[in-house]
């Protein structure tokens, strides 16, 4: 059976994939802060408009491949290591992950998720566990609320690129 299967199901939109991801205790208030406006930066990308030219200009294509050949350099730069590819399900509210190790409902977390696993874009979002399952092979699946770590700037964006997403998943099955 399919990892991604056996996550738990969201309330709302969402999507499933296999990310790198990590789920850590929760960082220093300066660090956090740090992070959250990497996020922000980085919905922006996510979120912004993808609808195409049907012919664009070659120069513009040339620019944008040279923008993104920048953002991919200086990222991996400063982001050397990556979490392994994990099953996740990411939701407007929430997210579910599989890992080994068991938390309790409460715990107050620190979720890192690369939205796409060839880039070097990251994403920082605080969440608190609500719940806590072990899985038929060993995992635990885990499902925590990330409302708190979108803020008024960050979620129309969030709930953009998840929709688009979610959209994306429909259309491939």
């Amino acid at each position: 059976m399919n990892r991604l299967d056996t996550l738990a199901a969201l309330d709302t939109a969402s999507f499933s994939a296999l990310l790198p991801f990590a789920c850590a205790q929760r960082e220093s208030a300066d660090e956090l802060d740090d992070m959250l406006r990497e996020t922000r930066l980085a919905m922006k990308v996510l979120a912004a408009p993808s609808d195409a030219q049907e012919d664009p200009a070659p120069i513009l294509l040339r620019l944008e491949a040279k923008l993104d050949l920048a953002l991919e350099v200086s990222l991996r730069n400063r982001h050397t290591e990556r979490p392994p590819l994990t099953p996740c399900r990411v939701g407007l509210e929430a997210l579910s992950w599989s890992q080994a190790a068991p938390l309790k409902a409460g715990d107050a977390v620190l979720l890192t998720l690369y939205p796409n696993p060839d880039s070097a874009l990251r994403l920082a979002l605080p969440g608190v566990v609500t719940r806590c399952a072990r899985a038929a092979d060993g995992h635990y699946n885990l499902v925590a609320d990330i409302r708190e770590g979108l803020g008024e700037i960050t979620r129309p964006m969030w709930e953009k690129w998840v929709f688009r997403r979610h959209r994306r998943a429909i259309v491939d099955r």
